[in-house]
């Protein structure tokens, strides 16, 4: 919206580390595209301080601010988190196998972060007591799916808003813009599955 027609020729190279985590892709992103720090949060409408801090890997966006950064640039979040194609159809996974999308209070992994071509994502969301999706609404042009695996949560979808606790879930078909929060006083796990892939 708006911006320069060149400016989505401006892609990431194919030849990104698949190793390097939030902030160093931001910045290798950042630079490739032509732009400052300053300029990155301008067109974000973010702080410039934002940008630096994430860049330094000392604070962690929520999904949607991220979505909102990477709009500016602009470059999708499959593309940004794009690692070398595998074809392998049977993959297993330990804990720090899982592809990092956010650290900190609110901790995403991704499985099967190397496959661009599958059909699922799966995520493991770890959130610490208070923390959550963020204020932003997460949505997604598809159907999302999550059971809660320890914890207690609370998801907001439009007015509506439900507290779940181990063994519940929630299954959102469509566009339902969601918000999620750990209101509980341990950490929550949630297993969340999405399709089609949102990274």
């Amino acid at each position: 919206m708006g911006r320069k027609p060149a400016a989505k020729e401006r892609q990431p190279d194919a030849k990104l580390p698949a190793d390097l985590d939030i902030g160093a892709r931001l910045r290798a992103v950042r630079e490739r595209a032509g732009l400052s720090q300053r300029e990155l949060a301008k067109r974000a409408g973010v702080t410039n301080s934002t940008i630096s801090l994430i860049e330094q890997e000392t604070h962690s966006p929520s999904l949607a601010s991220l979505h909102r950064i990477l709009s500016a640039v602009p470059i999708s979040m499959a593309d940004f988190f794009a690692l070398p194609s595998s074809q392998r159809n049977v993959m297993f996974f330990d804990r720090d196998d899982l592809a990092v999308v956010a650290r900190g209070e609110a901790d995403l992994r991704v499985m099967a972060a190397e496959r661009r071509d599958k059909s699922l994502q799966m995520f493991i969301e770890r959130y610490q007591p208070g923390a959550g999706t963020g204020d932003e609404p997460i949505s997604h042009d598809g159907e999302t799916a999550a059971v809660v695996l320890t914890g207690t949560i609370e998801v907001t979808v439009g007015s509506e808003t439900r507290v779940l606790r181990r063994g519940g879930g929630y299954q959102l078909i469509g566009r339902q813009p969601y918000t999620l929060r750990n209101i509980g006083k341990t950490v929550a796990v949630v297993a969340c599955a999405c399709t089609p892939p949102m990274l």
